[in-house]
């Protein structure tokens, strides 16, 4: 496996710890409002149309727990709440990786990296379930991946002993053989998760949506 040195942008340490003071030079979020979802027929729909005008494909749309259940074992989630950060709703990134486990970097505060429950998603009001690749000949090598980097800390765009959420889901990728799970994303300098959505390749499976969001069928117009 070759290892990319990490990339260290000098901004993001000062938006982390100044938000408020840097916030008018900061690029515009990135991804989509939780609070005017709507649902367009597929035919219609581009990953773009989620990232920049908020809309869904309306048969890959379900409730939060049945696109938790259906989400297959190697998929990358994408992970939204309506209380966003800096940079956009969709703040997390993590990977299914048995019935009912995860393995994710927990960040800055959390314990490393580790598996969690996949019930974790229920805290979520958005969630992204994207085919990156993964099928059963891959497992073993993410598997011994996931044993390997067991508890690995945190940093932000780590990508050697240490990882951000997305940095750690690119390991996991490559140790497979497979294209990063996320690019870095130019405007903020960062592994951005809802770039996973724009990966070539890539594929958006199921879009599980939490009671807590509204999500309104949108006609075509004739």
């Amino acid at each position: 496996m070759t290892l990319r040195p990490p990339v260290r942008p000098a901004a993001l340490p000062l938006i982390c710890a100044l938000p408020v003071l840097l916030s008018g030079c900061l690029p515009a979020p990135v991804g989509p409002d939780l609070g005017r979802l709507s649902a367009v027929p597929d035919a219609a729909w581009q990953p773009a149309d989620l990232i920049d005008r908020s809309l869904l494909p309306q048969s890959r749309v379900l409730p939060l727990p049945e696109a938790i259940r259906r989400a297959p074992v190697g998929s990358v989630i994408v992970a939204c709440q309506t209380t966003r950060a800096l940079w956009g709703a969709c703040t997390h990134l993590t990977r299914k990786v048995g019935a009912a486990t995860l393995s994710e970097e927990t960040g800055v505060i959390g314990t490393g990296a580790r598996l969690r429950p996949a019930d974790s998603l229920l805290e979520r009001d958005l969630i992204l379930v994207i085919d990156a690749g993964v099928r059963e000949q891959h497992l073993d090598a993410l598997n011994a991946e996931i044993r390997r980097l067991s508890g690995a800390p945190y940093q932000l765009n780590g990508q050697l002993n240490a990882f951000d959420c997305s940095t750690y889901q690119n390991a996991l990728q490559r140790a497979a053989g497979l294209p990063d799970a996320v690019p870095l994303d130019p405007r903020w300098g960062a592994f951005l998760p809802l770039g996973a959505l724009n990966v070539p390749g890539h594929s958006l499976l199921w879009a599980g949506v939490s009671d807590r969001v509204t999500v309104t069928p949108v006609t075509p117009s004739p």
